[in-house]
């Protein structure tokens, strides 16, 4: 068994999918895995880059070869990223409709059936005036497909006018906006609309027709690849077909034999063949039978208008959405709907280091069961494929919102990612939810830290007054539901001035916080430790005798008196302390009750001045 791994753009294209369907066919006859790593990219950089992140960083050594659709990957700078990875690991590689050095490549007859269709159009049909709708200006294909309408105008004694050209993007909006373009500049008026692929010609027959434009009547239309919808579309749309199933079954094969070592082709080509139609005022043969094109349809729009619902349920179901585990527990009801035997989502992708490596962190349906997965669980795991199963087809997304990279959604042999524009539409709902989830743990982390410098003191990172107050109520509503006398320790260091004048203000903050770690020490868990001023502590509690809150104080001087003698300070630790008991029925303030065993503290500092 062999796992060869695909690089494709928008997969939900008729184009790409034919490509994609002759290496499945093709692998599934020979027990091979073909896994799909899916790149919808954008002209913005920083969403290319998280929509690459999982192709860009997977472990290309688990795999046997290569095959890349480089012409459907819009951003020159990931595409070349990919190529230079893939050349990196000197296994057999291919490459469609796109030329690299050190790979098979594959092409399609591209010059010769577009010239066939340009003389049809200007010799048969006597076409002089063309607005000329074209590719990417960066795709090879777009480039060729221009230059030789061009040099077949020529011929004729006929050219191009500069401003007929628009530069599209080979999607159906394109097609939209380029009449929009001629209409802007008055040049709606053709004998011909020349289109380099058949979404723009689709988009630019919508737009026209909105103008009152009629197709073939008024102008004539042409397109290439020969989709479904131009083929089965009135009037059916003129084209080329290029037998797109037999690129990928021609890149897959060869690949094959080059990693068995048997003979293969370098450079195979594919023919490319004219479809002349009803939109250039030619008879057409419908390819499909009227009847099952309606039943087709009608099946997708059902389909359709339930992954649109399921969408909608998941975004209104994950509004609140707080963790990973909301967004599976979410999924987990619909993730049979999704077809196919497997799927994975993992979330990789964790800020907060104090995540326990039991959280939830995905989910998966594998063999019939569905389960939680945890951080622990997919350590060092990645569901691609199985030593005992062969023959399967498995969809990579990334989940990012723009450079920001959340995981990886695997599903295995599903037609959904093939035939439903949705399942796109539902990883980048899974992506918004993922930042949502993100962006609301950093508020609450913001909120926290916040909460955090309004009640510690920064620098001892005890509580400073106002968290004192704050949570010094609950103390004392527990002193008068138990019974139980409260008490006060009120603590100030001696010699911090000396320090400070002598040593510097930097050795008297470590003075102060050496002795805030003894308090710390010392005291139980349940007492509220305060810095009361610059060298001044409390300790409050309840529930202890006079006599108890002495051993405490004498616990407090034997801490002091070790750090001083094993600490290698350049002070003395020490600390005048006073403490006073206060009955649970106390109506008196706790700044008063705080006074007073203040005051307790003087009486020691002014014995200690008398020494």
């Amino acid at each position: 068994m062999k796992n060869i791994a695909f690089f494709i753009g928008e997969l939900q294209l008729d184009t790409q999918r034919k490509v994609l369907e002759g290496i499945w066919e093709a692998a599934k006859e020979d027990g091979n895995n073909i896994i799909v790593y899916c790149l919808t990219l954008a002209v913005d950089d920083a969403f290319n880059n998280g929509e690459s992140y999982a192709a860009l960083h997977d472990d290309f050594s688990v795999y046997d070869g290569f095959i890349i659709y480089a012409e459907s990957i819009y951003s020159p700078r990931i595409r070349q990223l990919l190529i230079s990875k893939i050349l990196e690991q000197k296994k057999p590689c291919a490459s469609i409709d796109y030329p690299i050095s050190g790979m098979i490549n594959v092409s399609s007859d591209n010059e010769s059936a577009m010239r066939t269709l340009s003389r049809h159009l200007i010799i048969d049909h006597g076409v002089k005036t063309v607005n000329f709708i074209g590719g990417p200006e960066d795709s090879i294909d777009a480039v060729i497909r221009k230059r030789v309408f061009e040099e077949e105008l020529a011929k004729a004694g006929l050219e191009l006018a500069k401003e007929r050209y628009y530069a599209g993007d080979y999607y159906a909006r394109s097609g939209r906006a380029a009449v929009r373009y001629y209409e802007s500049k008055g040049l709606l008026e053709a004998d011909a609309y020349v289109c380099a692929n058949d979404q723009m010609a689709l988009g630019a027959f919508y737009a026209l027709s909105d103008r009152g434009i009629k197709v073939p009547e008024d102008t004539l239309m042409s397109g290439y690849d020969n989709i479904f919808e131009a083929a089965n579309h009135y009037p059916r749309i003129t084209t080329v077909s290029r037998f797109e199933k037999k690129f990928g079954e021609a890149a897959y094969r060869n690949v094959i034999r080059a990693i068995e070592g048997k003979e293969y082709e370098s450079d195979p080509v594919v023919d490319s063949q004219p479809v002349y139609a009803e939109s250039c005022g030619c008879d057409a043969v419908r390819p499909v039978n009227h009847r099952i094109v309606v039943n087709q349809y009608s099946r997708n729009k059902l389909r359709e208008a339930r992954y649109a619902e399921m969408i909608s349920e998941l975004t209104v179901e994950l509004t609140n959405a707080r963790s990973t585990e909301d967004v599976c527990r979410s999924l987990e009801k619909r993730i049979l709907e999704l077809g196919g035997d497997a799927f994975v989502m993992y979330i990789a992708d964790d800020e907060d280091e104090n995540v326990s490596a039991d959280s939830i962190a995905g989910i998966m349906y594998y063999k019939g069961r569905i389960e939680m997965l945890t951080k622990r669980k997919m350590a060092g795991r990645h569901l691609r494929f199985d030593t005992d199963s062969a023959g399967d087809l498995y969809v990579l997304y990334s989940l990012h919102y723009s450079e920001h990279f959340y995981g990886v959604v695997n599903i295995r042999n599903s037609t959904m990612p093939l035939f439903s524009e949705f399942y796109r539409v539902l990883m980048m709902t899974l992506s918004t939810i993922m930042e949502q989830i993100n962006n609301v743990a950093k508020m609450q982390k913001m909120i926290k830290t916040l909460d955090e410098m309004w009640v510690f003191d920064p620098m001892t990172h005890v509580y400073n007054r106002a968290g004192f107050f704050k949570f010094a109520e609950k103390i004392t509503l527990e002193a008068r539901a138990t019974r139980k006398d409260m008490f006060f320790i009120f603590l100030d260091l001696d010699g911090l001035k000396k320090v400070n004048d002598g040593l510097g203000h930097e050795t008297g903050d470590r003075m102060i916080c050496d002795m805030a770690d003894v308090l710390r020490k010392t005291r139980n868990k349940e007492e509220l430790l305060m810095r009361y001023g610059g060298d001044e502590f409390v300790v409050f509690g309840l529930g202890k005798s006079s006599a108890q809150v002495e051993d405490d104080i004498e616990r407090i001087r034997k801490a002091m008196a070790e750090i001083s003698q094993t600490g290698g300070r350049p002070y003395k630790l020490d600390a005048s302390i006073g403490y006073n008991i206060v009955p649970y029925d106390n109506e008196r303030p706790l700044s008063t009750l705080i006074e007073l065993a203040d005051q307790e503290m003087y009486k020691e500092k002014r014995e200690k001045h008398k020494r």
